[in-house]
């Protein structure tokens, strides 16, 4: 991944495959004439996540796999992603999303009594996907905001 920024608010991302010079530029999501400076999460030696603010509690993330050269269109709002397969968590509304990154197909849907007034991305304080396959989360619950942990079975396949 890589950035040509003027400063921390108009820059263009991008990937390539060889040297810098020959680098693809990202299209913009929806929206956004430019892209502020991103957050390159590698998340293995050759699959990263270029993550963009668009704002309170919105993101827009890319993913780059090397290997196949495959870049996935913009996905909003992803708090966690799983390399080995592929998932992505993503708030959606009230609830909480497992897409497949490429395709966008959803695996699973989690809604809960997330705490009022907070956003589903403010509500969930931790989250991540174990190696078992399952993903982990710790959220505020009610007004109370009492904190849950649960793991939660995640299908590898689309519903």
């Amino acid at each position: 991944m890589v950035a040509d920024c003027r400063n921390d608010r108009d820059c263009r991302v991008g990937y390539y495959y060889g040297g810098p010079e020959q680098a693809t530029w990202l299209t913009p999501p929806a929206g956004m004439a430019t892209m502020p400076k991103p957050d390159v999460i590698w998340h293995s030696a050759t699959f990263a996540e270029a993550r963009v603010s668009c704002g309170r509690n919105c993101t827009w993330s890319y993913f780059f796999e090397a290997k196949r050269r495959q870049l996935s269109p913009p996905r909003r709002d992803v708090l966690q992603a799983d390399y080995r397969r592929l998932l992505m968590a993503q708030v959606d509304g009230r609830g909480l999303a497992v897409r497949q990154i490429f395709t966008a197909r959803e695996a699973l849907r989690i809604e809960r009594e997330w705490a009022p007034g907070l956003a589903v991305g403010e509500a969930i304080t931790e989250i991540r996907f174990d190696p078992d396959g399952r993903l982990s989360l710790t959220w505020l619950k009610g007004p109370d905001r009492v904190p849950v942990r649960e793991r939660v079975t995640v299908p590898s396949f689309a519903r």
